[in-house]
């Protein structure tokens, strides 16, 4: 076969996703490469590779960087040596690729500075971080269907992608959906129970005196319903002075949990304090150990 040019290798590989795409989700990658061998005649074409980490300057003055094709592996290791699975049970929680791939583009960016990844580091990521198998060619095929939450970006033979505010807003959506499931309600409920369960002794009838005073039946007292958001729950916080000295999203976390009784998932909570930003409640900074140190604005 003639040497291909980067042209023919893009419209190959477009033809062969086509292809993959008629298949159950399971085997698509391997529909994928047989279509990669049919169409090439049996030729050997490399579909993942390898990476290595460009800077590109961001919208708000920061550079962060981009990991794309290129021959250094350095990158990526940091980037799985970086990341805390347990910090992110979501990922195992969900069932989707595109899902997956959404936290981890959102998990780069906002705690390690990576702005964009290519399918291939999102499905290394995914498997042997979270030991979740799954292939480039899915994460490519499941990204590539929702630009209106990804950006896209060519760079060489493959495609890099970047998390969008819709993107982020997808994933909010998502954990709320998921608090409100119910297998996640009947929790709360069995929760409820086990703690308002009162002994066999509470349901027998009491004993009344000739003569006495019957009690006073106390109407039952009404749990006050806040309805309080994350984003109302942060700005609580701005307004009591807690950002007078800057805070990470964690230490936020852990404060409005112990000290406000709010449970607040940290998808959630990333995006309310993001949108405090914006409306310049809260202004942020990056830190040290490359986590965001959030404060009010000085006046």
């Amino acid at each position: 076969m003639a040497k291909q040019t980067v042209p023919d290798l893009k419209e190959l590989f477009r033809q062969a996703a086509e292809i993959a795409e008629q298949v159950p989700e399971a085997m698509q990658s391997a529909a994928f490469n047989r279509a990669v061998d049919l169409l090439t005649g049996g030729s050997h074409v490399t579909t993942s590779p390898s990476i290595t980490p460009v800077v590109s300057p961001a919208s708000d003055g920061k550079r962060r960087k981009i990991i794309q094709p290129s021959s250094d592996l350095g990158a990526v290791a940091d980037l799985l040596e970086q990341i805390d699975s347990t910090q992110h049970p979501g990922i195992r929680s969900t069932s989707t690729v595109l899902d997956r791939s959404l936290m981890i583009l959102q998990i780069a960016r906002s705690e390690h500075n990576v702005d964009g990844l290519v399918p291939s580091v999102i499905a290394r990521i995914l498997t042997e971080k979270f030991r979740v198998n799954t292939t480039d060619v899915a994460v490519r095929m499941a990204l590539g269907k929702v630009t209106n939450l990804v950006n896209r970006v060519q760079k060489g033979n493959a495609f890099l992608y970047r998390i969008m505010g819709p993107g982020e807003e997808y994933l909010a959506q998502l954990g709320q959906a998921k608090s409100a499931s119910p297998t996640a309600r009947a929790a709360k409920r069995k929760v409820r129970a086990s703690r308002g369960a009162k002994s066999p002794e509470a349901h027998e009838p009491k004993m009344e005196l000739h003569g006495a005073t019957p009690a006073t039946t106390k109407a039952p007292l009404r749990k006050r319903a806040s309805g309080l958001g994350p984003k109302a729950a942060v700005t609580g916080l701005v307004e009591s002075g807690f950002f007078d000295a800057p805070k990470t999203g964690p230490a936020v976390q852990e404060h409005l949990k112990k000290k406000r009784g709010y449970d607040i998932g940290t998808d959630q909570l990333r995006l309310a304090m993001l949108r405090l930003v914006r409306d310049g409640r809260l202004e942020r900074e990056e830190g040290a150990e490359g986590q965001y140190e959030y404060k009010r604005p000085q006046s």
